[in-house]
């Protein structure tokens, strides 16, 4: 517990902010809770959600990355064929796990959302 000359983080980062901030908080944390959400949910939604292209750009990001893990995954299973494991190294369950995980979510990315109301015919 701080003594009365400590100051505990908070007391520091409160002391050393502009004056408005500071009564910006304090009469922010005076509001009730519904209000304090609702002041929430109108700061952030102003941030617009990304276009459809930044959207593409970042899927084309996570699928690149987990095809390269993928590939490295089977690279080192083929190759830990022909080498023996080392005595502390990385056992090959642990590349085959790898390796069948990320295939599985790929394979997910092309079957249909559960949740999206659409009934395939049987």
């Amino acid at each position: 517990m701080p003594s009365g000359t400590e100051e505990t983080k908070d007391q520091q980062s409160t002391n050393s902010m502009d004056p408005q901030v500071r009564e910006l908080i304090d009469k922010f944390n005076t509001l009730p809770k519904e209000k304090q959400q609702a002041v929430a949910r109108d700061l952030t939604g102003n941030v617009p959600p990304p276009d459809q292209k930044t959207s593409n750009n970042v899927w084309i990001i996570v699928i690149w990355a987990f095809v390269i893990i993928m590939v490295g995954a089977a690279l080192v299973l083929c190759l830990s064929v022909f080498f023996p494991p080392a005595k502390d190294g990385t056992k090959p369950e642990m590349i085959l796990t790898v390796f069948t995980t990320i295939t599985a979510f790929l394979a997910g990315l092309f079957a249909p959302s559960p949740v999206s109301g659409r009934k395939d015919d049987a």
